[in-house]
This record gives structure tokens, sequence and C-alpha cells, in this order.
């Protein structure tokens, strides 16, 4: 019966860390999941505001838009059909967010998820309109919430990233800041120096340091 429960105890403990340690190594798929995961957030937002009145339409009307003329939108097919693409340009957004990781590092990451929210809004929102892909909307509260959605989207898809991706993939600005220390060692005291610069042909900076005995 010990043995069992083990067993058993061993499968829950594989399964928790299978679903809470999962690490991405590839920087395409991190990206392209941490935008899923930001667009279903946002999609989530978008969906409450609406249901109190706080916007005119949810994304899958406006996205819609793209195949079908604006009142076949609510037609439950065509309304799919604009989630699907949504979701797939909000994935594919969230590929500049993790470019700019990678080249920048993990630090302030949430500042730099805004940087693509506001993106995104622009872009994809105000641009939309004005290009004349979807029709334009009339209230300001519509708007408002358009901004508070994309904000959302570039949070949540930052820390997703950041939580998901393995944490060398952020790294590369810390290797190129890495030291190469020498150590020498010796009797005579005046030889001992402090840590000094010495040139290198590596892109890292080489340290040298005299030590005593």
């Amino acid at each position: 019966m010990q043995k069992e429960m083990l067993y058993i105890n061993g499968i829950k403990g594989g399964l928790e860390m299978s679903l809470f340690e999962i690490e991405t190594k590839d920087s395409i798929v991190t990206g392209l999941l941490g935008g899923f995961i930001g667009t279903l957030c946002m999609d989530i937002s978008n969906a409450l505001i609406f249901k109190v009145g706080g916007t005119e339409k949810l994304y899958g009307h406006l996205a819609g838009q793209f195949f079908v003329s604006p009142f076949r939108t609510n037609q439950r097919k065509n309304f799919l059909l604009g989630e699907l693409l949504h979701f797939s340009v909000g994935a594919i957004f969230g590929l500049p967010t993790i470019f700019m990781l990678k080249k920048t590092g993990k630090d302030h990451y949430l500042s730099k998820g805004l940087i693509t929210s506001m993106l995104t809004w622009g872009i994809l929102y105000t641009g939309g309109q004005k290009i004349g892909f979807f029709k334009k909307l009339r209230f300001t509260k519509t708007h408002y919430s358009a901004a508070l959605n994309n904000v959302i989207y570039g949070l949540v898809s930052a820390k997703t990233m950041v939580s998901l991706a393995e944490p060398t993939m952020f790294n590369l600005r810390d290797k190129q800041q890495s030291l190469n220390i020498t150590i020498n060692t010796s009797n005579d005291i005046d030889k001992i120096k402090f840590v000094q610069p010495q040139p290198s042909q590596n892109t890292a900076n080489t340290y040298t340091m005299n030590l005593r005995n």
C-alpha cells in the first residue's frame, strides 16, 4: 500500500512539474505563445466590457469585417472567422516583443510590453479605421476600452514570455558583459595589484589580478 502511495505521489509530482515548470527554448514559439495568451486575456476583457455596455463591438465583429460586411459579422460563422483572424494577428504581434526582450534583456519587461501594446493599438485599431479595414466606431468609450484592452495584451504577453522562456534566452546581453579573470600568485607584495582591465580580442572584458600566496 505504501509503495502504491509513493508511486501515485510520484506521478502527481511529475504532472505538477510538467504543468508549472514548462520552459520553451525557441524564441519564435515563445513569442507566439505569449502573443496568443495576451490576446486571450485581451478578448476576455473586451467581452466583459461589452457585456456592461462599455464598448460597441467585440473583436470578432471588428476582425470579421475583413471578410464580410459589418452587418453580417453578427452571424456565428462570420464572428468565429473574425476571432480566428484576431487571435492569429495577436499571436504574430508577440514576435516584436520577444525580439525586443532578447535584444535588450528582460529587465523592465512590462514597460517593453507596453510599447508593443501601443503599437497594436495605433497600427491595428486606429490605423485600421483610418484605412477603412473596418467601420469607424463612434463612441469615445469604445476608444478608451480599446486602449485598455491593448495595455492588457502587452502586459500579459510580456509576462507570459518571461515566465515561459528558458532563462538563457535573455542572457545574450549578460554574456557580452561577462568577465574573464586571470589570477596570478606571487610572493612579492609589490606585485599585488587591484583588478585592472587588460586588452582582449574577445567581446567580453578581460581582467588580471595578482594575488599573494
